[in-house]
């Protein structure tokens, strides 16, 4: 049995074969070996219904990452086909990346920087205001494995945590409410949902006006969540305090109109990154999709449910 990786920024597949190795299976390089394989392991390719009809032969589709919104789920469940992620590779990476952004962006740590390196010492009055944080309510939209890790690391922080997430139940640190309370409350507001359907533009330009004129954006989760011209026109209009973003709508951002708004940290998708997470990713992926080959199943099978019904 054999797995092949379609396309990855890492180099090789070492860390990837010696995951599948103890299961049976070889992994190798699509970009080197065209052979016929079993399944493939995909970073940011799209798998679409076309591919899979021209691949009957695989059994497994991989994504490097949490998100498969590049990957046509329901065409592979109708194939009988899993789709592995891994959503459990990072969630301390990312937590810390949302709480950095977070805090470099009510304590305008960029600007601060910027003012310093062109002989400006004594204009921080220009960054005002800057408020305490434990006068400041942190708001979350999604509270699954990150959320609830950010939510642990900026509690000593924030006076008040508020989240909404219609699947939740109990959220240690956190009081949970409805998506226009949370709008409401947000002081600095921090997404953290999977990109769909139904999430895309889920701050709009209508979500985007119920937040206070003081109030931070923060997404380290997908960039299409943010209405990114809508956001901009909020920041220049100065109807937002500011924003922190590892995630754009179109990466590399090009002509995205954030990249010209006032009060903007971006970073380039690096939330996830770390020199553990990296390893954790490919060899958590790769032997999922292996034991998908060899036993059926494993953890992490982001389209179960269709299948099931399929």
């Amino acid at each position: 049995m054999r797995l092949a990786v379609l396309d990855s920024s890492y180099g090789d597949t070492a860390v990837e074969s010696a995951a599948a190795a103890p299961l049976g299976v070889e992994v190798v390089d699509a970009r080197a070996d065209a052979a016929p394989v079993d399944g493939v392991l995909v970073q940011y390719a799209t798998i679409t219904a076309a591919d899979l009809d021209a691949h009957p032969e695989w059994r497994v589709v991989g994504r490097y990452g949490v998100g498969v919104d590049t990957i046509d789920l329901a065409a592979a469940a109708e194939r009988g086909i899993p789709v592995v992620n891994v959503p459990d590779y990072c969630e301390e990476e990312v937590a810390t990346h949302a709480a950095a952004l977070v805090l470099a962006a009510t304590r305008r740590v960029l600007e601060a920087d910027a003012l310093v390196r062109v002989g400006r010492w004594a204009d921080w009055p220009t960054l005002r205001p800057i408020r305490s944080l434990s006068g400041m309510t942190l708001a979350l939209l999604g509270v699954g494995r990150i959320g609830r890790e950010t939510i642990r690391l900026l509690q000593p922080f924030f006076g008040r945590i508020v989240a909404h997430d219609p699947w939740a139940t109990d959220v240690p640190g956190a009081e949970l409410v409805g998506f226009e309370e949370a709008l409401a409350a947000a002081d600095v507001l921090s997404l953290h949902v999977p990109l769909t359907a139904e999430t895309h533009h889920l701050l709009g330009a209508d979500a985007i006006a119920r937040l206070k004129p003081t109030a931070y954006v923060v997404n380290v989760s997908r960039g299409g969540l943010i209405d990114s011209a809508a956001l901009a026109a909020a920041l220049s209009a100065g109807r937002l305090a500011g924003a922190a973003l590892d995630v754009l709508e179109h990466e590399p951002p090009t002509d995205d109109p954030i990249l010209a708004a006032p009060h903007v940290t971006l970073t380039n998708h690096l939330a996830w990154y770390s020199e553990e997470s990296e390893r954790r990713l490919r060899h958590l992926l790769a032997e999922r999709c292996a034991s998908v080959l060899t036993t059926g199943d494993a953890p992490t099978i982001a389209n179960r449910a269709a299948l099931a019904r399929s």
